[in-house]
């Protein structure tokens, strides 16, 4: 048995004697165990794993059909119940034109009907004002009374083509006299009632 362990380990100078007898005891051990068993005749191939199938194939088609139509019925609800703009009435419309530099432009003002705390929703809709820069290279709309700046009802920055805001004020429109469109930095009006 000395003879094996020798074979094995070699003339490996570099084992201290402490490693050497690990190696010698496990040898040993491996030695008293033997060879492993035989390996069964049904074991020398692997078992075929038929696949398991969680839903026949007609209840997954099934399923998935009421998936959809839940789907549609949730979208098409919320469309239907949801809120829409063309749903608010117009309590009155406001017509701007051009002035000066902004000769070029105009604009409309839908105010809708007051909500329930006071404020009065609007559609500012402007077009062929100068295209804003940046986000500080806004416009903003202005209640004037007696001709000059007096409440700001809100800002925005204008693109190409027609520019759609939604903009509430909390003021009621007896006490002014008008409305005008100015630029950032600047008093002078673009657009005018």
């Amino acid at each position: 048995m000395r003879d094996d362990f020798e074979e094995l380990v070699g003339g490996v100078e570099d084992l201290e004697p402490a490693e050497r007898e690990r190696l010698q005891r496990v040898h040993e051990l491996l030695l008293e165990a033997g060879p492993p068993p035989e390996l069964p005749v049904d074991l020398r191939q692997a078992p075929t794993v038929e696949p398991i199938r969680l839903l026949p194939r007609r209840r997954r088609s099934t399923l998935a059909l009421i998936a959809a139509a839940l789907v549609t019925i949730a979208f098409g609800s919320g469309y239907l119940l949801g809120g829409r703009s063309d749903d608010a009435s117009v309590f009155r419309s406001i017509s701007m034109t051009g002035v000066g530099e902004g000769r070029d432009g105009f604009a409309s003002i839908e105010i809708l009907e007051q909500d329930e705390a006071g404020n009065w929703p609007m559609v500012v809709r402007v077009r062929g004002l100068q295209e804003s820069r940046s986000r500080d290279d806004f416009y903003e709309l202005w209640l004037t009374k007696d001709g000059k700046l007096a409440d700001s009802c809100g800002r925005f920055v204008v693109h190409d083509g027609v520019t759609e805001v939604a903009l509430t004020v909390p003021y009621g429109f007896k006490r002014y006299d008008g409305w005008v469109v100015t630029r950032h930095g600047s008093a002078e009006p673009l657009l005018s009632t």
